[in-house]
């Protein structure tokens, strides 16, 4: 018995529609996009809320390192709120936006050299923020770039990164004993640590040569290492950490960059 043609076709389609009904496309209605005039490119930041925050008026002496640092800001915060591109370049009488702050504050300025003997003259005090010269900075005339606090990954930045050239010396902030030179410190690369006696210690690392030993004694200034990028490191810098009882505190509440001693 021969079966019609029109019958298999038939039979065959219905089939077809049935083990793919995902394939059906249903027509959907797009509503259309409103077209906003003269909209602000996306990459541009949107200007600050400023019912949340003081205005800042820069005093001589000043810089915006000091003013976000006693604000409990990083420096780039208050940079991205005030779309200043050059964070050396704020003047006296300038208006600065602090996003967050409640009440203005006092911020005085750094007068004193950052290599002073007395560690007392140079003291100064801004809010919760203690100054003094009894710390140098670790690499000299190197610039922080990346801060205390910071976000990571899984965690919080633990001290404060600061450039410098390969091969460019590391020296101890203060004078003592050194408690680690190796690399054993997951992610840190060659790092040093200094034991200062007085409940401090200092921790220098992804270094690219370790020029003191465990148990050696070294003064303040003394170079202990070179800048390198061991560990995990995307590129030259020394990676600086005050600790306190053996807890990372923020290095800048003690010392201050080159760039602020010169200002």
């Amino acid at each position: 018995m021969r079966i019609p043609a029109l019958l298999v076709l038939a039979t065959l389609c219905w089939g077809c529609a049935g083990s793919h009904r995902s394939a059906v496309v249903e027509p959907v209605s797009i509503p259309a996009q409103p077209v906003v005039a003269d909209s602000a490119p996306a990459d541009v930041p949107s200007a600050p809320d400023e019912s949340q925050g003081v205005h800042h008026v820069v005093q001589p002496g000043q810089t915006l390192w000091r003013i976000a640092r006693a604000y409990g800001l990083t420096p780039e915060t208050v940079a991205r709120a005030n779309r200043i591109e050059d964070p050396t370049q704020i003047a006296a009488g300038q208006t600065i936006f602090i996003p967050g702050a409640a009440t203005a504050l006092e911020v005085p300025p750094y007068s004193a050299p950052i290599d002073s003997d007395d560690s007392d003259v140079s003291s100064r005090v801004a809010g919760k923020v203690a100054y003094t010269t009894d710390w140098t900075w670790p690499v000299p005339s190197g610039e922080a770039f990346s801060y205390y606090g910071a976000p990571r990954r899984n965690h919080r930045h633990a001290g404060v990164d600061i450039r410098g050239s390969r091969g460019a010396r590391v020296v101890a902030s203060r004078g003592g004993k050194v408690k680690y030179s190796g690399s054993g410190m997951r992610g840190y690369g060659k790092t040093v640590i200094i034991d200062h006696g007085d409940r401090y210690s200092s921790l220098y690392a992804h270094n690219s040569k370790l020029l003191v030993r465990v148990g050696e004694r070294v003064r303040r200034g003394q170079t202990i290492a070179r800048v390198g990028s061991s560990g995990n490191a995307s590129g030259d810098h020394c990676h600086f950490e005050i600790r306190r009882d053996d807890r990372a505190v923020d290095p800048l509440l003690y010392l201050v960059p080159p760039i602020e001693a010169r200002r």
